[in-house]
């Protein structure tokens, strides 16, 4: 998933458990959970709209591919932050804000593994690696980026009204 749709939900949390411990918590388990849906992201770096990309470019251009599709995901993130905090008066509790570290913390170190080959991040990341493909060794597939970018739509939008209603 998107950072920006673990920050969403780990929002939800923050917004229900008050302790800022219990909320970082459940916003790091919670990332795994989400992780585990299969949302089209497995071709990201492969394809590109469809056309396989993968021989055409060395692993330092993909890096550069990856960090484009991570830059608009950061974009997203900064303007769903920015609608929240300006909203939202719980969104300034301390269990919100750390739910939402939680929540995107795991995305973050796999990104300093895979940039630094940091070896202390290595289990992480191949647990990370795991998870993500728990359900899709099953199915064998992923569904279609373009699915899988309307999945994440949807799920943005049903958190966005949990975040109202919830």
């Amino acid at each position: 998933m998107f950072i920006t749709i673990h920050a969403a939900a780990a929002a939800v949390i923050g917004k229900k458990v008050t302790n800022p411990y219990l909320a970082f918590i459940l916003g790091f388990v919670l990332h795994f959970a989400g992780d585990i849906i299969p949302h089209g992201d497995e071709q990201l770096g492969k394809k590109f709209f469809g056309l396989d990309i993968s021989n055409i470019f060395q692993p330092e251009t993909k890096l550069k591919f990856m960090a484009l599709y991570g830059s608009l995901d950061a974009c997203a993130l900064v303007i769903f932050l920015l609608f929240l905090f300006r909203n939202f008066t719980f969104a300034n509790s301390d269990s919100v804000t750390w739910a939402m570290i939680g929540g995107i913390l795991p995305d973050i170190l796999v990104a300093l593994y895979q940039l630094g080959k940091f070896r202390i991040l290595k289990g992480f990341s191949e647990f990370h690696n795991w998870n993500h493909h728990l359900l899709l060794k099953r199915i064998k597939s992923d569904i279609p980026l373009q699915y899988g970018l309307l999945l994440q739509v949807a799920a943005m939008a049903l958190l966005i009204w949990l975040i109202y209603v919830f």
